[in-house]
């Protein structure tokens, strides 16, 4: 066979195998599998007992799980993977019944219901699978530019993963998160986790629509927010962001942009699902977001790719003139 047929067979195994996978993880996640496993490893008889199943089965769906690395196998016994304990308390239907409507979807021209919150919350659960990405944060701002500590603005916190990797590495810094009552309690207990209790401060208020802290900052951070809102929305919140900002202080903006092949899949699925619960919701255009950014003020910004999992996210940083 020549080399395009054998990656077309592998292309077509790869697939034939996610499909079949899923298909295995929702009926294992359906019979109560892995709620039997939660509390404690298992052999497969275990299992099938509190299932009330046929135990050669069940053994057999039990391997399948182990090749998908949801569950792992000691000798007789079965055990929950450590991601699949993240599954569980996360995305425990991998997605199942947010896109149960996909159909509906595709084929009406409707507006969807406006399910931003629920939405944000969502992903605000998930906020700690951008770690990678935000540990990157802190080297493309260069700090050693900044005459003196940083004094963080994190409007729409969530659970504070980009402002509190940018504090990490000056020791000096301080960050008030701004958003809703329970991403700020979640960010502030984050930052007791880590130690950071003494240096982070909060106001609660509409990360979209609410007055915003009456105070200057050297670093203003909009991280993951934007492609919430539509064009006008965004280019108000940059413009009423400015006010906040010091004279030589900087925007960052962080979000979801184009540019990453090892991420393409993720970030058709990630506007996919935006688009299906945020009626206004749309991935930011990199050349409308330079456009506002400098209608607010600042000077043009630079940008670059956060080339960490899950290969999505990039950085816009503009300077606000003295």
């Amino acid at each position: 066979m020549s080399a395009s047929q054998i990656n077309t067979l592998t292309l077509y195994k790869n697939i034939n195998n996610a499909s079949a996978g899923i298909a295995a993880f929702q009926s294992a996640r359906r019979l109560g599998i892995f709620d039997a496993l939660r509390d404690g490893q298992k052999t497969a008889e275990q299992v099938a007992e509190v299932i009330d199943a046929n135990p050669r089965r069940v053994a057999l769906l039990l391997d399948v799980l182990v090749g998908l690395l949801v569950v792992e196998r000691y000798q007789d016994d079965y055990a929950l993977s450590q991601m699949m304990h993240l599954l569980t308390g996360h995305d425990a239907d991998l997605g199942e019944a947010r896109f149960q409507r996909l159909d509906d979807y595709v084929k009406s021209s409707t507006a969807v219901d406006d399910l931003r919150d629920v939405y944000r919350q969502r992903i605000t659960s998930t906020q700690w699978q951008v770690s990678p990405s935000a540990m990157q944060v802190a080297k493309f701002l260069n700090l050693s530019e900044f005459e003196q500590s940083l004094n963080i603005l994190d409007v729409g916190c969530g659970t504070g993963v980009w402002s509190l990797s940018v504090a990490h590495v000056d020791p000096e810094s301080r960050i008030t998160f701004f958003d809703q009552q329970e991403p700020v309690q979640t960010a502030l207990e984050t930052a007791e986790s880590i130690g950071m209790e003494g240096r982070v401060h909060s106001h609660v208020g509409s990360p979209f629509h609410g007055e915003l802290p009456n105070e200057q900052y050297n670093l203003v951070i909009l991280g993951n927010l934007l492609h919430l809102l539509d064009a006008s929305e965004q280019q108000n919140l940059i413009t009423k962001v400015a006010q906040c900002v010091s004279p030589g202080g900087k925007l960052v903006v962080i979000d979801i942009f184009p540019g990453q092949d090892a991420g393409d899949v993720s970030r058709a699925l990630f506007a996919l699902d935006l688009e299906l619960h945020v009626p206004t919701g749309k991935l930011v255009d990199p050349i409308e977001l330079k456009a506002a950014i400098e209608n607010a003020g600042f000077d043009p910004p630079q940008y670059s790719h956060l080339n960490e999992v899950p290969h999505i996210y990039g950085i816009m940083v503009a300077e606000k003139s003295s």
